[in-house]
């Protein structure tokens, strides 16, 4: 090779492309200016984007508590974000972020892990700002205490001749309480740590991420009914992120308990009728790697969940540079929606085939039974909202591939 001779390395064509579309990140999304924000509620054109309806209810009515909605994909954490760059506006604004799977086994997890979770971050936010006082600190111990369990040593015979013996004597740790008792002792701790706050008529805004994560969305009303509820005369606003199946169940929980509800349905697809899909694309630096043609064919074939729009751009991406390609092109796009079509046929049986080709040649599904409630989880199964109407239809990714096991 001769001296000073540049190499020419494909890497840097795809890796930049690729650190777009999955930033390391929440703060790079904003850093990079890569979220394309709604235009509008996606149930109602004309009412506001989630976010700004979410901010403003936590901004003039403190103490609310909002639910959002939506399938594993849809966008609800980018929602979640958009509503917390939006509260920021405001001098006195305390917003606090919290991804519970972050703490710990979501299905492990019992009532009270809010509070605490909540009690830790505002008792951080005040020492950083130099407010403790000695009543805080030691509503903070207790709360630690009350979580997460302690150690006590005590007497407990003789050992080694005439030496009394040191015994630990661990006491429980309640982050799992399941008595009422303890998630009023819990509240009250959480109310002292944030006294300082609200005595200056601070905004307190908490955003509850992964909640819809839970295996069983009954285990979210156990929150709503014991965490939720004890925040309920604090003025501390709270968003949640809660499982889809609640937004059909016929009890109305979420209706009936919450301020205000927001559903996230899958996002038009067609790029001839909504080019909002082909615009994350874009954002991300899409069209420096493909054409028009495939960057519509990535947005149809995602079928308007946003997390397969970017695992479909990843894969095709990922496809062309094995291929010692410059540029992604259809064979790509083709083989990545063919292989996230694979990925939702494992575990389709002869039940939910035959549910499947029912919605696809009858355009019948009924969301009441189990096997339809788990097509739907696994996004197999997509439910959309158009001109008013609730519907649903099987993911076109899946359809591009079902015909090949049958």
């Amino acid at each position: 090779m001769e001296p000073n001779t540049v190499t020419f390395d494909r890497r840097q064509i795809y890796r930049p492309f690729l650190e777009r579309l999955n930033p390391i990140s929440s703060g790079e999304l904003e850093a990079q200016d890569l979220i394309v924000p709604p235009e509008h509620d996606p149930r109602d054109p004309d009412q506001p984007p989630i976010h700004v309806a979410f901010a403003s209810t936590a901004e003039l009515s403190r103490g609310a508590q909002m639910a959002l909605v939506g399938g594993i994909g849809s966008g609800k954490t980018t929602e979640l974000q958009l509503t917390l760059r939006l509260l920021n506006r405001h001098s006195d604004a305390i917003n606090i972020y919290l991804d519970l799977a972050d703490l710990t086994d979501l299905n492990e997890l019992n009532p009270g892990a809010i509070l605490f979770a909540i009690g830790m971050e505002l008792h951080r936010r005040l020492k950083q700002s130099d407010k403790l006082d000695p009543d805080i600190n030691s509503a903070y111990q207790k709360l630690q205490e009350l979580a997460k369990g302690k150690t006590k040593w005590v007497l407990d015979g003789y050992e080694y001749g005439d030496r009394p013996g040191l015994v630990a004597v661990q006491t429980q740790g309640l982050l799992k309480p399941r008595l009422q008792r303890d998630i009023v002792e819990l509240r009250h701790l959480v109310g002292q740590i944030a006294m300082p706050l609200l005595d200056s008529e601070a905004q307190i805004t908490v955003l509850i991420d992964g909640l819809d994560r839970l295996i069983r969305p009954e285990r979210f009303r156990e929150f709503a009914e014991q965490d939720l509820r004890a925040l309920r005369d604090t003025k501390i606003s709270v968003i949640v992120a809660a499982p889809l199946l609640l937004w059909f169940d016929k009890s109305r929980f979420l209706q009936d308990y919450f301020d205000d509800v927001k559903h996230i349905p899958a996002a038009i697809s067609d790029p001839k009728k909504s080019d909002f899909l082909k615009q994350v694309l874009l954002r991300r630096g899409a069209a420096e790697l493909m054409g028009e043609k495939d960057i519509s064919g990535i947005a149809r074939f995602s079928g308007g969940v946003l997390r397969d729009l970017i695992t479909l751009a990843r894969t095709s991406a990922e496809a062309a540079y094995r291929e010692d390609q410059d540029r992604i092109g259809s064979p790509h796009v083709l083989s990545a929606i063919r292989q996230l079509g694979k990925r939702y046929l494992v575990g389709v049986g002869k039940t939910q085939r035959a549910r499947i080709q029912q919605l696809l040649v009858d355009e019948e599904f009924s969301i009441d039974d189990p096997i339809s409630r788990e097509l739907v989880v696994n996004r197999q199964v997509l439910e959309y909202f158009n001109n008013g109407r609730e519907f649903f239809g099987v993911h076109p990714a899946l359809v591009e591939v079902l015909t090949e096991s049958a």
